[in-house]
């Protein structure tokens, strides 16, 4: 699904470039749970911006599903973004938000319907569909959000740091609830965190960024018993 290699990805700081991905390579399957996790400033958010087409200075080679980003149509694609600052319209109710792009599609009514409310059953909705964002928590918000870039049946989600303005025992039940997504519907997830203890319980496999470049890559067990990491070892032992 994702392939990069000895893929680079560069900034503009007071007209000087700065290296944010240094010559990575690695790949994501169809249908993983990847995640990237790192300090800030590692690179994590660089590179989902990369796939978006939103970094402008760039080398070597990133491929979705065998297509370099260079000839993706982004407006095309149907790929979904949720980052930690989720936006709902306020005026609209939550299942109004989750419908909104099935609309934009232009998509029947009676298949709107069955799927908002198939989305709302798995991310424990459906009590909450008649209200307004504004009667809404954060976790609920970040869920409608989640639910949202959901309703089209994404062949790739791009999730950065979604969780982390949430409270612990919240952040939690959001882990449940992706997996379950997840299995349900074997998308490709592409799940951006700087929180170890997240990255573990989530992942397929991980991918430890540090400077923009990679440290490790592994599943979560085999990193477990060969670290192969500084910043894993440190986290470990904790």
């Amino acid at each position: 699904m994702i392939k990069a290699k000895d893929f680079s990805a560069f900034y503009v700081n007071k007209k000087e470039q700065v290296t944010a991905l240094d010559q990575i390579t690695f790949s994501v399957e169809r249908g993983e749970l990847f995640v990237v996790v790192g300090q800030s400033g590692s690179g994590k958010t660089t590179l989902l911006k990369s796939i978006l087409r939103m970094i402008p200075y760039v080398d070597g080679e990133l491929l979705v599903d065998g297509i370099s980003i260079d000839d993706l149509d982004i407006k095309t694609c149907n790929f979904a973004f949720v980052d930690q600052e989720v936006t709902l319209y306020p005026n609209k109710t939550v299942y109004e938000n989750i419908a909104f792009p099935l609309q934009m599609s232009r998509t029947p009514y009676e298949e709107i319907d069955r799927r908002v409310k198939e989305i709302a059953d798995i991310m424990d909705l459906r009590w909450l569909l008649t209200r307004k964002p504004k009667q809404l928590s954060g976790g609920q918000q970040q869920r409608v959000g989640l639910a949202r870039a959901l309703i089209k049946k994404p062949d790739l989600i791009l999730l950065d740091e979604p969780f982390s303005n949430l409270d612990p025992e919240v952040r939690r039940q959001m882990r449940i609830l992706l997996r379950r997504v997840h299995e349900q519907y074997h998308t490709t997830v592409l799940f951006v965190t700087h929180d170890l203890g997240e990255a573990f319980s989530l992942a397929d496999r991980m991918m430890v960024l540090n400077g923009g470049k990679i440290e490790v890559i592994g599943y979560p067990k085999e990193l477990i018993d060969d670290p192969r990491s500084e910043l894993l070892e440190v986290y470990l032992k904790a």
